[in-house]
């Protein structure tokens, strides 16, 4: 029997029986694909089990009526199926494979959120450098209209001068000293 239908038959769950038989250390056979292969002799021990959990009595207590010979019988299976132990240390490293893959897979999405926030953060900067160089030109741009109006208004002071003055005639004091000399 398979431990699906020794968990029907008990009244349990497939984990149930796997967890006692670990647990409780009953020497079960596995099959060429390394699931456990119940006997009658085992399904009558579980049985057991669950009488005994239902009285009350928990897991690590659980005493076992395993006569000599069933153990006999149930080791020499276990014995002579060597490749169940291969076979469980290979799903061993299946296991361990697989936890890795999950680490990995853990460090690359944890990569990828990094890459997204340091990403965000230089948008941000360079959003925030535009809006101040914006904020430089527009000063820049109010400075120089400034300047620009304060020139117009002293060209047009200097020009209103020059309108208002009368031109003066510039006195020739140095032609008569020349004119002398001939």
């Amino acid at each position: 029997m398979n431990t699906n239908e020794v968990a029907k038959e008990i009244g349990v769950s497939s984990k149930t029986i796997q967890r006692w038989v670990k647990q409780l250390n009953i020497p079960v056979a596995r099959n060429e694909l390394g699931h456990y292969d119940f006997h009658e002799d085992v399904v009558q021990l579980l049985k057991e089990v669950k009488h005994q959990m239902s009285e009350g009595v928990i897991l690590q207590d659980i005493r076992l009526p395993i006569h000599e010979g069933t153990v006999r019988q149930l080791s020499s299976a276990v014995e002579t199926d060597a490749s169940a132990q291969r076979i469980e240390a290979l799903e061993e490293q299946v296991k361990q494979l697989i936890q890795q893959q999950s680490h990995i897979h853990i460090v690359e999405e944890r990569l990828q959120d990094l890459e997204r926030k340091l990403t965000k953060k230089a948008d941000e900067g360079v959003s925030y450098q535009l809006l101040q160089h914006r904020k430089e030109i527009e000063d820049l741009t109010m400075k120089f209209d400034s300047l620009s109006a304060s020139f117009k208004q002293s060209s047009q002071v200097v020009e209103e001068k020059e309108i208002t003055q009368p031109v003066t005639k510039k006195k020739r004091v140095l032609f008569p000293l020349f004119h002398s000399f001939r």
